[in-house]
């Protein structure tokens, strides 16, 4: 392990825990590696159409932002497919080399044998494939353009790839977004999942993503009659399975379900809920803009840009420390309607709050 890690991730969780307005060198920094992509999924931006500029990082690029912060964990994806930007490979194994931590998405749309070798040659540390669906009408309607056949064959056939030329290096992660079409089809997706042999099954609802609201194809709407089904056929289907599952915002989401109803979503259940993103890892655009995290997927927020100014004079600007001022009272706008909640990290470390010395310095209250 990298001497960064430690050192890094200590100085994130005290900026974190204490929430002041400033930030510390981030941990983790999710870079967008390119807008460009094949698909017109419905709950994209691209889907409407994204409002920004399209293009890729390219690798020359890509080190002015890494040399700057030198992450612990850097997350390549954004709103795009990877395999259309041709420096890809290139980035993850400098990334790598550096020791650090990468991931990365694909709609597996392109992960064909001579670009799996290419993949698993680079080594990312996890590779995540978005299954959204398990039903070739519904997954076609969902992930418009995608083949249904031919995505599930490129999965199954990268599984057995990475056990043929005894890649351990790199996991294999699914990831399924559930919305009103694909939600009775969440049992399904966890046994295939498992059984293919991927190393972790993996699985959000839907939100707002820029301009994309998605109030429409949102679980709002759905009966509690099929909450209830998909619930427990969900809990039947995780017992069953020997792979690590990771759904539990999800989870929890089903089983508060009858409680939230008429609080959408879109609207923002999850007000009050901990949220520690913008101390630790920012989302930078492929052409340099600085956000406090890829739910801004239109630059709705923008800090400033890396190719412009240096990353932490903008990480701490004035913009910067505001949001997060914000942030510390009460999430509102896309924040509100995000479906990520730290809530679990502020408990297990919430004893530290509790000393009368950290009182006195945290921001946060709860």
């Amino acid at each position: 392990m990298s001497w960064r890690y430690p050192q890094r991730v200590l100085e994130n969780a005290w900026y974190a825990m204490r929430s002041t307005p400033k930030a510390p060198t981030p941990f983790k920094v999710k870079l967008e590696n390119t807008t460009v992509c094949n698909l017109r999924c419905n709950m994209c931006p691209h889907g409407v159409g994204l409002k920004r500029p399209i293009g890729s990082l390219s690798y020359e690029n890509y080190r002015h932002i890494f040399d700057q912060i030198y992450p612990c964990y850097l997350n390549l994806t954004g709103i795009g497919e990877p395999l259309l930007n041709k420096d890809i490979f290139k980035i993850i194994s400098h990334a790598r080399s550096k020791n650090t931590f990468v991931k990365l998405d694909t709609n597996a749309t392109l992960l064909n044998r001579d670009n799996g070798i290419k993949m698993l040659n680079a080594s990312p540390s996890i590779l995540s494939i978005s299954i959204d669906g398990m039903k070739k009408e519904t997954f076609e309607k969902i992930r418009v353009r995608a083949n249904f056949e031919t995505v599930i064959k490129n999965t199954e056939n990268f599984v057995k790839l990475k056990k043929e030329l005894k890649k351990e290096d790199t996991k294999i992660h699914t990831f399924m977004v559930v919305q009103q079409d694909n939600l009775m089809q969440l049992p399904e997706y966890i046994r295939w999942a498992d059984k293919i042999g991927v190393d972790s099954i993996n699985g959000t609802f839907v939100i707002r993503l820029g301009m994309n609201e998605n109030k429409e194809i949102g679980l709002d709407s759905c009966s509690p009659e099929d909450i209830k089904k998909v619930r427990q056929e969900t809990i039947e289907a995780l017992k069953e399975v020997k792979t690590e599952v990771r759904i539990g915002n999800l989870v929890n989401f089903l089983y508060k379900f009858e409680n939230i109803k008429g609080e959408s979503v879109n609207k923002g259940h999850n007000t009050m809920s901990a949220c520690y993103l913008p101390w630790y890892t920012p989302y930078i655009t492929w052409d340099g803009n600085v956000c406090p995290c890829d739910f801004y997927a239109e630059n709705e927020i923008v800090f400033g840009n890396v190719f412009e100014e240096p990353f932490m004079k903008i990480w701490n600007n004035e913009k910067a420390r505001a949001f997060r001022k914000q942030l510390i009272k009460k999430r509102v706008g896309i924040c509100a309607s995000c479906g990520v909640n730290e809530n679990v990290l502020y408990d297990k470390y919430k004893f530290i709050n509790q000393i009368p010395m950290v009182q006195k310095l945290t921001h946060r209250k709860h």
